[in-house]
């Protein structure tokens, strides 16, 4: 008989236990109520979830069930609470608790199921570059982005399909981590999942290396080899930097999508092959094709489902998750346990940086402030110049051509990126003030819907309290 899964409510606040426990009704979780729960620690507790309140940890004594959780044998811990600090989220994220949730939010149940059932499953593995060996799911990609989960939400109903998806976001996002986790979600799972680098590989080694070869095929090819395809055969291929394969290897590419099969290099005869093909890139296809540098037919074929993996600056509110899962990591791969939080000002400045290298980036400035850290809290002063002079709009945004020193080492796109910030940061204040902060005659004269205005005013840090 599977596992049944298990909630546990130490919640001391009875109408909060109520209202859950009358919610959480319809779902198939077994709930039970703990509220004087003290002194066990969560290996000792038969739960997959254990619920608590932020105000009550102190005062109850449960230190040891914050430090504790996380570890093999424990059940996942979540915090509830009202008006959160971003650094007090941190502090308990990086002490192992699974997620620290505002308890008035509607969709808090929904959070509770998703994470009670990736406790059963294993626990939570964290994002993508934390140094966690596990495989990825989809449960690992929680979030409290209106724009992230409604991206989750699509990729969970395509998961268990088997037509090819385009995965697209900037560098740094993900979208191999994603890729494994939708391979696992799906059917598949038992299979391969082989992840190739259509931008790593020079042309001849790239049709070698995806199609095979036959011996004498050309110099060199002292044997039969099979390619990623055959070897992907019953599983995912992921063609990574899709964007960067040459034009007669889309040929040969949109050929294996449409029969489903692979010619090798110097052979005759053709092998059936049965694989979903994941493909990714940071590049504009779209355009490419426009500009004849992508085949239409081919991504048209690729594009049957696009998923677009949103920046961690269009998700913002996901980053003190992110930074309290990395801080533990570090903390404890570098012996520097004593490190566990991040300053106001720290957390500030690094909401403010638009990150161009995403979750990517973000792991590499954890470990370094973790490494040049001297007390037991993260400061600004720990930070990359890059990220702690956020605070200068001048250094930050340039938005003035004769500006040459700030353009200095950046990428174009970056370089865009960021004048684009900036100009929707003051269109959208000047609109601000000229409405009273009316949003709906924001989002009118603006001519976008209300959420996108929701997630620009939340990207750029913009409250409509502040224009009344």
């Amino acid at each position: 008989m599977a596992h049944k899964r298990k909630l546990v409510l130490a919640v001391r606040d009875s109408k909060l236990r109520a209202r859950l426990a009358l919610l959480l009704q319809g779902e198939d979780i077994e709930v039970e109520y703990q509220p004087d729960l003290t002194a066990e620690r969560p290996e000792d507790i038969d739960a997959d979830v254990v619920v608590l309140q932020a105000d009550s940890l102190e005062a109850r004594n449960l230190p040891d069930v914050i430090d504790s959780a996380g570890g093999d044998q424990a059940p996942g811990v979540v915090v509830l609470g009202r008006d959160q600090t971003a650094a007090n989220e941190v502090r308990l994220v990086a002490a192992g608790v699974s997620a620290v949730l505002d308890q008035d939010r509607g969709d808090l149940v929904e959070h509770l199921v998703e994470l009670t059932e990736a406790e059963a499953d294993g626990g939570l593995h964290g994002p993508e570059g934390g140094g966690h060996t596990a495989q990825p799911r989809l449960a690992d990609f929680q979030s409290r982005s209106p724009r992230m989960r409604d991206f989750l939400d699509i990729v969970r109903r395509v998961a268990s399909s088997d037509s090819s998806l385009l995965v697209t976001g900037e560098t740094g996002v993900g979208k191999e981590r994603l890729a494994r986790a939708i391979h696992l979600e799906s059917p598949r799972s038992d299979g391969p999942f082989i992840a190739v680098n259509c931008g790593a590989l020079t042309e001849s080694l790239l049709e070698s290396e995806l199609f095979g070869h036959t011996k004498g095929a050309f110099t060199g090819a002292t044997g039969d080899r099979k390619g990623h395809f055959e070897a992907a055969h019953g599983g995912t291929i992921f063609l990574d930097e899709i964007g960067e394969m040459p034009m007669h290897l889309q040929v040969k590419l949109l050929t294996v999508l449409q029969r489903h099969e692979v010619q090798r290099l110097g052979a005759n005869q053709n092998v059936s092959v049965d694989v979903r093909v994941v493909a990714a890139t940071n590049r504009d296809l779209a355009l490419d094709v426009a500009e004849k540098r992508f085949r239409e037919d081919l991504f048209f074929r690729l594009n049957v489902i696009a998923l677009e993996i949103p920046p961690i600056r269009d998700r913002i509110e996901d980053l003190p998750w992110f930074v309290g899962r990395f801080l533990r990591h570090f903390a404890e791969a570098h012996g520097r346990p004593e490190v566990q939080a991040i300053s106001e000002d720290a957390l500030e400045s690094m909401r403010r940086y638009t990150w161009p290298g995403n979750v990517r980036e973000l792991v590499n400035v954890i470990e370094r402030a973790v490494l040049l850290c001297e007390g037991n809290r993260l400061q600004a002063a720990d930070l990359p110049d890059v990220v702690s002079a956020r605070g200068s709009a001048s250094a930050a945004h340039p938005t003035s051509l004769e500006a040459t020193d700030p353009w200095a080492g950046i990428p174009m796109q970056e370089a865009r990126r960021r004048v684009v910030d900036e100009f929707e940061r003051a269109y959208l204040e000047n609109l601000l003030k000229l409405t009273g902060g009316n949003l709906g005659e924001v989002s009118s004269r603006a001519r976008i819907n209300p959420r996108t205005l929701y997630d620009k005013m939340r990207r750029y840090d913009l409250r409509k309290e502040d224009f009344r």
